[in-house]
């Protein structure tokens, strides 16, 4: 998964009941403003089929018994279907929705093809024979304009893997087609089973458009290592702006090459939102055109935000968060902003670091406020089979298939959220992986835009080049947030 390590106000969503749920489990076109995670992280972990898989597989088709073999009396067992498991389950998701009756290729666009996935889909064959799936490979950065030309050209793949933030604009295109009377028929995909804030942003015009797949939410990555030599106390992370500069000044030191965080001017935008929603800011007013964040709140968040400069490495400041991995994974860094997708990254490509971190949710101002990333599933307009593309979309969204995807195995961790409550609740989940928990508790301060303006990527790139100026001490944080704030206003009066 790459994740663009998204006026917002927090989802109305996400009701106290799923707030108390998913703590207990933590115990146990036109784009909208949600904006694309910046950093090209790992793809999702892709394993073997686990035993749940390879138990589904349906079994060959028996022979017809023969007249002789049947006792008086007795009746003929029933061969099994291609639409069953060997033990008799019904496979087929949403019987109502006809499979095809010759065989056709259903084309699915993604950046994270690999073994899971081609497992998956050698089993949906066997359960419906005449869908073949015929993976496309797209990277994650090429997919969005790649689609959007395939579109105009009317020839887009059948169904695709998407970042999150592009399903309202192709569906405000009339790109996509409206899943709503297909998810009625389905046993499997249950509405009220997903996280709000991801199924907001599948929706268009209170219509559903795309399948959410999988997930994360940003949060604190930090040494306990460098906390120790520091003198704090590493079971007690930073809970407010306060402490966690104090905590980033405390660890900074310079001439040993150690820094209390670490900040981006390429993903200045991005990384600049958490703070902006925790002081009570947004980004646009209700109607999309007017800039507001460049409020008092704004300003305040950009100061803090950008004189943590002085607390991240120099030789960093013009680089990104995938790239940045390194220092922490090192010990040159203490604590470290980003997504779910860290943490897996630290697993596999780091493993002697193992032990000397943790994770814990965003310190917080007037709010708790933090990102969510996520990707979705979506079927074309001009795809010549939408019945059978939709049974593969529901069939990978069936909570075993998702609960793989986004899980991965001990011997091949992925480290992303399912966005089905009912995975989150799962202990599975954290079994082994503890870290987890603190991603998943951030849900609840997840934000999520409502809020639909066309040209909002070329306004924020006004926004993140101006933090960044200031990151290099050219301008300060409000002059930062005033400027941009201004600039983006005028691209929309030409």
């Amino acid at each position: 998964m790459k994740y663009r390590d998204r006026k917002p106000s927090l989802v109305r969503a996400l009701l106290p009941l799923f707030i108390v749920m998913l703590l207990l489990a933590a115990c146990t076109g036109a784009p909208t403003e949600q904006d694309t995670d910046p950093t090209t992280a790992p793809e999702v972990e892709e394993v073997e089929p686990t035993e749940a898989v390879e138990a589904e597989e349906p079994a060959p088709e028996e022979e017809e018994p023969a007249e002789a073999e049947t006792g008086e009396g007795e009746e003929a067992e029933e061969p099994t279907t291609g639409e069953e498991t060997a033990g008799g389950e019904d496979m087929d998701f949403s019987p109502d929705i006809p499979d095809p009756e010759e065989p056709v290729v259903v084309t699915f666009a993604s950046w994270v093809y690999g073994e899971a996935w081609q497992a998956l889909a050698d089993q949906f064959h066997e359960i419906h024979p005449n869908i073949t799936i015929e993976f496309q490979d797209v990277p994650f950065e090429e997919m969005h304009d790649k689609l959007l030309t395939q579109v105009a050209a009317n020839n887009p793949p059948d169904t695709a893997y998407v970042d999150a933030s592009i399903v309202a604009e192709f569906a405000s295109r009339n790109a996509l087609v409206n899943l709503d009377d297909y998810v009625s028929k389905s046993q499997v995909v249950d509405l009220d089973d997903y996280v709000p804030a991801f199924l907001q942003s599948a929706q268009w015009e209170d219509s559903l458009y795309a399948l959410p797949i999988d997930g994360e939410s940003t949060g604190l990555f930090y040494r306990t290592d460098c906390f120790e030599e520091a003198g704090l106390d590493p079971n007690q992370p930073p809970e407010t702006w306060e402490e966690f500069e104090e905590y980033a000044a405390a660890m900074t030191d310079p001439a040993n090459n150690r820094y209390g965080t670490i900040v981006f001017a390429p993903e200045a935008a991005y990384y600049f939102y958490p703070w902006l929603w925790q002081a009570g800011g947004e980004t646009l007013a209700e109607n999309g055109t007017d800039v507001i964040w460049d409020s008092p709140e704004g300003q305040r968040a950009a100061e803090f935000y950008v004189n943590l400069a002085q607390y991240s490495p120099p030789d960093f400041l013009n680089s990104n968060s995938w790239d940045g991995r390194v220092a922490f994974a090192n010990g040159d860094v203490c604590m470290y902003v980003a997504g779910a997708w860290f943490a897996g990254t630290l697993l596999t490509e780091f493993p002697d670091a193992t032990g000397l971190w943790a994770t814990a949710p965003l310190p917080e101002d007037e709010r708790c406020a933090t990102t969510i990333a996520g990707d979705h599933l979506v079927i074309f307009q001009d795809s010549e089979h939408p019945e059978a593309a939709y049974k593969w979309l529901e069939f990978v969204s069936a909570p075993e298939n998702m609960a793989l995807l986004n899980q991965g195995t001990p011997e091949a961790p992925a480290t992303l959220l399912p966005p089905r409550i009912s995975l989150l609740e799962d202990p599975a989940l954290y079994e082994g992986r503890d870290f987890m928990r603190g991603f998943a508790e951030n849900m609840q301060c997840a934000v999520v835009s409502d809020v639909v303006q066309p040209r909002y990527f070329e306004m924020e790139q006004f926004l993140n080049e101006d933090l960044g100026r200031a990151f290099y001490g050219e301008i300060d944080g409000t002059t930062a947030v005033i400027e941009s704030a201004e600039e983006a206003e005028a691209i929309l009066e030409q």
